[in-house]
């Protein structure tokens, strides 16, 4: 196999024709209103934990949608340089800035659109078919985006490329990668292996699956839920998604989804609210010793594996904003659709009621220096200290109904009561979940709690959650939800599709030598040129991934991810966990006690053929050669292959 650099069908640079100034996305030198304060960010780098800095709350922005249409969406997508502001922040970053709809509907009209971050929203159903066209309209490379890395002492640091690249060196070219979806690997649909570089197009075309055979003769539709798009350009991947080339992908499916029957960003009579909140991560350089301009972190910055380097700040944001309001009414259900499109922390959310007296009488959002944690990412003197546990206790009640856009059969109330492991609550970078939210009067901080690793990510308010006006109790928990039927349960082995017909463990590892760390898997790095795991078309597997523990790289975890099919976690560490969960990417936990870690899963590979990914979703990982290639057969498959060599390609 090689890396396919196919002939582009046009090299038409120019923006789309219709550049709206739309609602819902963050403009150069926009602002938001006042009364927020930031807490200090992630890294435990010094002076993280000084005064925290006033940033702007504003109401929660909605990005732009586009639709299918008589089973057709036909659009034209640009990517191009773009200043955008972010709280205190204004930067060069790359953006999915242009968008022509050719075919279907689009929520700003007949209005001009222009995007930043995060992209548009795309919505299909079952039976659709997506036409996109992909122009890469971004300069050669050496871009303002990309300036040299001198806080990290001239590009080296890290073990990265000159320059402030990673190791592909090319982060101008891109592809599009349809993370979940359940759909044809190969040319012209979710074909991760294309190369799209700076001034050439593609015309991708995916096929949304409905009316599928399944093993015991029925038949599925794609799941209805939450996936979302992104670039999958290898050695660029983490540079472009950290910048903010993200956005949702909604697959929608009233006949047959209950959350979708009962649930509408614009609901009708006897539905409740939807809203979608996309979750990314900014990595900002602050203190640039070149030129002192503030700027997107390079890769010898992102990948760095301890406290991070002065004047480096790593933080969430929603929709684009810091800290955006979300409204409510007492006792009103409303779904929240939860993406994590971050490059590398992973989340662990909760949602804390703000004390009477710390909420403003006048705008009910938190006073200013109001700090829902009481705790923070560094330790005067020690080690890094979160007591998560003690303010997940706190959280008011929420359910979780669906997780990498897989509805379960019922909904799951949370916090957790019994957890094996943190695995199952904290959603990883790449990973999806909806949640059912219904509260009492009064102001309420979505959180993120913070998390310890080999990094230490400091807790941040997420979203405010305000509560107020006359009571809405037309719409209530439901008890009873309808799973999709491409991932029927593993109850009865017996079942066809059910029966395990392989076998097969895949190992994780960072090993550090004096060359720098080397992110491994099965003791290899990624090669375009080999097939590590071969499958057999309707293959009914168990995989056990092994999270190994190294003395040299210690213990971290690791997001995995695999393209096309879902799975089933059935194992952590040994112990089985509190609620079957099927997902497309789930922490590989680490043990806790200097040995390695496991997590087992099961999982069917029905319908496609062909070659895709399975990978690390820190994505600086998956950039370093944390990545192995899959493919689909019916023919007999070669035995594995053996040792680290890789053909040129």
């Amino acid at each position: 196999m090689t890396l396919q650099k196919r002939p582009s069908p046009g090299n038409d640079r120019s923006p789309a024709a219709l550049t709206i100034d739309r609602r819902g996305f963050l403009k150069v030198g926009a602002t938001l209103g006042a009364g927020f304060l930031l807490p200090g960010l992630t890294g435990c780098s010094p002076g993280d934990d000084g005064d925290p800095r006033p940033v702007a709350n504003g109401e929660l922005f909605t990005p732009a949608s586009v639709r299918s249409r008589d089973g057709v969406l036909d659009i034209e997508v640009t990517i191009t340089e773009t200043e955008v502001t972010v709280g205190q922040y204004t930067f060069m970053t790359r953006a999915y800035t242009g968008l022509k709809v050719l075919r279907g509907e689009a929520s700003f009209g007949d209005a001009t659109y222009t995007g930043v971050v995060p992209g548009p929203s795309i919505e299909l159903r079952p039976g659709d078919r997506l036409k996109l066209k992909l122009i890469n309209g971004l300069p050669d490379d050496n871009s303002a985006v990309d300036p040299p890395d001198c806080a990290m002492g001239g590009g080296s640091g890290g073990g990265h490329g000159a320059g402030g690249h990673g190791p592909g060196t090319h982060n101008n070219s891109t592809n599009l990668h349809t993370h979940g979806l359940h759909v044809d690997p190969g040319p012209p649909g979710d074909d991760v292996f294309l190369i799209i570089g700076p001034g050439e197009s593609y015309d991708f075309v995916f096929d949304i699956p409905r009316d599928i055979a399944m093993p015991d003769g029925s038949k599925a539709n794609h799941p209805a839920g939450t996936y979302w798009y992104h670039p999958h350009m290898h050695g660029s991947t983490a540079i472009q998604v950290a910048g903010g080339m993200v956005g949702a992908l909604i697959i929608r499916d009233e006949e047959r989804d209950d959350l979708d029957r009962l649930f509408s960003p614009e609901p009708g009579p006897g539905q409740g609210k939807e809203q979608l909140l996309v979750v990314g991560e900014y990595m900002i350089q602050t203190q640039d010793s070149c030129d002192g301009k503030t700027r997107l972190a390079t890769y010898g910055e992102m990948g760095h594996s301890g406290p991070l380097p002065p004047g480096v700040e790593d933080f969430f944001h929603v929709n684009g904003q810091i800290d955006p309001v979300l409204r409510m009414r007492p006792g009103e259900v409303q779904r929240l659709r939860l993406l994590h499109t971050g490059f590398r922390a992973p989340l662990d959310v909760a949602f804390l009621r703000v004390p009477d007296d710390q909420a403003d009488t006048a705008t009910s959002l938190p006073k200013p220096g109001y700090d829902p944690f009481g705790y923070s990412c560094a330790a005067s003197g020690g080690p890094p200290m979160l007591d998560r546990d003690a303010l997940r206790a706190k959280s008011a009640t929420y359910y979780q109904v669906a997780t990498d856009g897989i509805t379960y059969g019922a909904p799951l109330k949370m916090p957790l009561a019994d957890p094996v492991s943190e695995v199952e609550y904290v959603i990883p970078p790449g990973g999806r979940v909806d949640m059912l939210v219904q509260f009492e009067a009064g102001t309420y901080q979505m959180v993120a709690l913070g998390y310890l690793d080999f990094v230490c990510w400091a807790p941040q308010v997420l979203a405010t959650v305000v509560v107020s006006g006359k009571p809405d109790t037309s719409l209530q928990i439901p008890q009873v939800l309808t799973p999709p039927a491409l991932y029927p349960s593993f109850d009865d082995m017996s079942k066809p599709g059910n029966a395990i017909t392989n076998t097969r463990q895949v190992e994780f590892a960072v090993n550090v030598d004096a060359d720098g760390a080397h992110f491994l898997i099965d003791g290899r790095t990624f090669c375009m040129s080999r097939i590590d795991q071969c499958i057999a078309l309707d293959a009914v597997e168990e995989w056990t991934l092994v999270n190994k523990f190294s003395d040299t790289g210690g213990e971290t975890v690791h997001p995995f991810h695999i393209h096309v099919n879902s799975f089933l976690v059935t194992s952590i560490n040994g112990k089985s966990p509190s609620q079957a969960i099927w997902r497309d990417t789930c922490l590989i936990p680490t043990s806790g006690t200097n040995a390695d870690g496991t997590l087992k899963f099961l999982s069917r590979f029905p319908h496609f053929q062909g070659q895709y990914v399975l990978h690390c979703h820190i994505l600086e990982h998956e950039d370093e050669g944390m990545m192995q290639i899959v493919e689909v057969q019916q023919a007999t498959c070669p035995p594995p292959p053996t040792g680290d060599t890789c053909e040129a390609v």
